[in-house]
């Protein structure tokens, strides 16, 4: 029976509490990142518009999440927009220019409109628990790939 010297398993322990916090750093912060950026929407839809855009009162959301009538009214001009065969570059400019600084959308209101949504209860439990399971299942496969990869680059002389 091998054993290694006590040193080196307390070495090891830490190496893969380190790669595991690494896999799940990497993973939320890619889904976040996905989640918050990324549009899912195709380019020339009222969601895929609205995406850019900020909701025009006072709350902090981006208008694609924005159910109130304020956002209801600037996602209904944005269907009458389309219609009219506008797209999306025309829409934006027609939103930036008529309602200047409320309409436009920083990455830090972006984050702070999505952060609002999830933390005022606007998303259902059953959402949140397939992200939650996303996230551990990717962490999971990430972590045992990397475990892998230093567990092959070992010196042979410490696996003897």
């Amino acid at each position: 029976m091998d054993r290694a010297a006590p040193g080196e398993k307390s070495l090891t322990m830490y190496v893969k509490f380190f790669v595991g916090v690494i896999s799940f750093i990497s993973v939320l912060t890619f889904m976040s990142a996905r989640y918050i950026f990324l549009n899912s929407a195709p380019e020339n839809s009222v969601m895929g518009i609205s995406h850019s855009l900020a909701c025009p009162c006072e709350c902090p959301m981006v208008l694609e999440d924005c159910h109130m009538s304020c956002g209801l009214e600037w996602k209904n001009l944005i269907g009458v927009k389309l219609k009219t065969g506008l797209v999306k570059q025309d829409i934006t400019s027609y939103f930036y220019k008529r309602y200047g600084k409320e309409a436009m959308l920083t990455p830090a209101q972006r984050f702070a409109g999505k952060w609002y949504e999830v933390t005022r209860g606007g998303y259902p439990l059953r959402e949140v628990v397939l992200f939650l399971l996303v996230v551990v299942v990717w962490t999971a496969l990430l972590y045992t790939g990397l475990i892998m990869i230093v567990e092959r680059f070992q010196s042979p002389a410490k696996k003897a």
